[in-house]
C-alpha cells in the first residue's frame, strides 16, 4: 500500500514554479528545488517525476492559472469593457510583482528547442487569443469597434503586446510609462 504523502504536492510545486519563473529553467540546479521546496531528492523524483518533468508540471500550471486570472479580468457591462479590464489587469500583475508572464520567459529559454515546452505555451497563446477573439467578435457585432476591424487580428496584436508592456515595465520600472501604452494599446483597437 503507498504512503500518503507528508507535504501538499500542489503548494510544494507552487515553490517549485515560482522559482523556475524567478530564475529560468536552466539556471535552476536540482539542489536550489530541494532547497526552496523542502524535499529530498528522492520526494521530488517519486512526487514530480525529473526536473523536465517537473518544469513542465510548473508551466503547465502557471498556465491555467493565468488564463484562469485573464478570464476572471474580463469583467464588465460590454464586450470592449472586458477586453479593456483584461489589458489593464495584465499590467497591474506585472507592475504589482515586477516580473515578467512565465510563458514569455520560457518562450525565449526554450521554446525554439523543447517541443514540450513550445506545446504549453502554444495552446496556452491560443486559449487566450480565442478568448480575446471572441470577446472583441461581440465588441464587432455591438458596434463598440469598427465593423472593418479583423477580430482574430486585433486578438492576436493584443496577446503580443502584452509581452511589450512587461518588457517596457522590467526595463523602465516606470509604472505610468507602461500604463500609457496600455491605454494606448486601447484605443488603437477601438479605433
Amino acid at each position: 500500500m503507498a504512503r500518503k504523502k507528508e507535504f501538499d504536492p500542489e503548494e510544494r510545486m507552487e515553490k517549485a514554479r515560482d522559482l523556475f519563473w524567478e530564475k529560468g529553467y536552466n539556471a535552476t540546479s536540482m539542489e536550489d528545488l530541494v532547497q526552496t521546496m523542502g524535499l529530498n531528492r528522492g520526494s521530488i523524483y517519486d512526487t514530480y517525476g525529473d526536473k523536465h518533468s517537473l518544469y513542465l508540471q510548473c508551466l503547465g500550471n502557471y498556465a491555467a492559472e493565468k488564463l484562469k486570472e485573464h478570464k476572471e479580468a474580463a469583467s464588465g457591462t460590454s464586450p470592449m469593457e472586458r477586453v479593456e479590464n483584461m489589458i489593464r489587469s495584465a499590467v497591474e500583475a506585472t507592475v504589482n510583482t515586477g516580473k515578467c508572464c512565465m510563458a514569455v520567459n520560457s518562450t525565449f529559454e526554450l521554446a525554439a528547442v523543447d517541443q514540450s515546452v513550445h506545446s504549453i505555451i502554444k495552446n496556452n497563446w491560443k486559449d487566450i487569443v480565442d478568448f480575446f477573439e471572441q470577446l472583441l467578435t461581440d465588441a464587432k457585432a455591438q458596434g463598440e469597434i469598427s465593423v472593418h476591424k479583423d477580430p482574430k487580428l486585433l486578438a492576436e496584436f493584443i496577446a503580443a503586446n502584452f509581452t511589450g508592456l512587461w518588457q517596457t515595465f522590467i526595463l523602465s520600472k516606470d509604472k505610468k510609462q507602461v500604463e500609457k501604452l496600455a491605454e494606448f494599446l486601447i484605443n488603437m483597437v477601438k479605433n
